[in-house]
């Protein structure tokens, strides 16, 4: 009798431990979860993160949809005058370029992705070398006129171009600025002229590399950085360390963005030196942006030097640290300011 009362024992001990072992570890699970932080789409090659989400390449953070990410991304020139201040739908953007222009001016060139942005502009005219730039996404190039050079090469370079001195459908007028600082379109009407003519792709390049947790690389003091283009265009980025973010300041105001009001915030800031020579009595510019370069990368409240490499008009840049090294970036936007060698810039806390 004992000894069937061991026995029965003994089976339903070694049933427990059978049983215990079919259950899964929750544990376990949770950690694989963990370490796949980014998966990719069998059907697409989308990048997806660990909550399903997809990634936009152009910040690396995730969306909701993968049709949210279908799209092909649009340059805009737009307008920084004094009078074309504050801008609107720039603070939306991907990746904002920063460049000087005839005048002792800057113009911005704001790409953008997946993010649906009503108002944009005020928009301006063309240039050679954000031409140049636009190329790198494949991006629809969105501007009004442009210096004859532009022009020229929008054609020759077969870029797919809404201009709207040729009346594409793509823009109308304020009537609360004058002209030329009253000119604006929105992601919907760019993408619905793409579609109408069949210039619409289902994804966008990977231009960066991204951290997948928050990155304060290794490198010098980067809390403010002041970029000197000329006495009426002194930008300055200092950053916030609750946010993880530059804000963004011209001539020691901070920029806002005219239709949500929020001020413009930077996760990355690039600083590409390139040579840069006036061409005719205009005052139109040549820049040096194809073949390579020294710069500067400001992400995560430090500051690292860089180096920077074109091949072709069309060729991406890419940016490495001095050991030859691809740059890493912390999920965001990316404002990249070039500038002249010459430009004076000033590093402090």
């Amino acid at each position: 009798m004992k000894t069937s009362w061991k026995l029965l024992l003994i089976t339903m001990t070694i049933i427990v431990i059978l049983v215990s072992g079919c259950q899964p570890k929750k544990g376990t699970e949770e950690n694989e979860e963990a370490i796949n932080v980014e998966e990719t789409s069998e059907e697409t090659g989308t990048e997806i993160d660990s909550v399903n989400k997809y990634i936009c390449p152009l910040t690396g953070i995730g969306v909701e949809n993968e049709d949210d990410i279908k799209y092909r991304p649009v340059a805009v020139m737009i307008d920084n005058e004094k009078s074309a201040r504050p801008q609107s739908g720039i603070g939306e953007a991907d990746i904002v370029y920063e460049m000087p222009v005839e005048g002792n001016i800057t113009r911005y060139m704001a790409v953008y992705h997946h993010t649906p942005t009503e108002k944009i502009g005020p928009v301006r005219s063309a240039r050679p070398y954000f031409i140049d730039k636009a190329l790198e996404f494949d991006a629809i190039y969105v501007h009004c006129g442009g210096s004859p050079q532009a022009l020229k090469d929008i054609k020759s370079l077969k870029v797919d171009a809404f201009d709207d001195l040729s009346g594409t459908p793509a823009y109308w007028r304020s009537k609360d600025r004058k002209m030329p600082h009253n000119l604006y379109t929105s992601t919907k009407l760019i993408r619905e002229v793409a579609q109408k003519k069949n210039l619409e792709r289902d994804s966008a390049p990977k231009y960066f590399k991204f951290s997948n947790e928050f990155l304060a690389p290794d490198g010098g003091n980067g809390q403010k950085v002041v970029i000197n283009y000329d006495k009426n265009y002194k930008i300055s980025y200092i950053y916030n360390n609750d946010e993880r973010v530059y804000y963004r300041q011209i001539n020691g105001d901070n920029m806002k963005d005219k239709e949500s009001l929020k001020e413009i915030k930077a996760t990355n800031i690039i600083i590409e030196k390139v040579g840069v020579k006036v061409l005719d009595k205009a005052g139109r510019l040549e820049l040096s942006n194809i073949g390579k370069g020294r710069g500067y990368l400001l992400t995560g409240g430090k500051l690292v030097e860089i180096e920077w490499s074109k091949s072709s008009r069309n060729g991406k840049t890419t940016y490495n640290n001095l050991n030859g090294e691809e740059i890493t970036l912390n999920k965001g936007n990316t404002w990249i300011q070039v500038v002249s060698n010459n430009t004076k810039i000033e590093f402090g806390e």
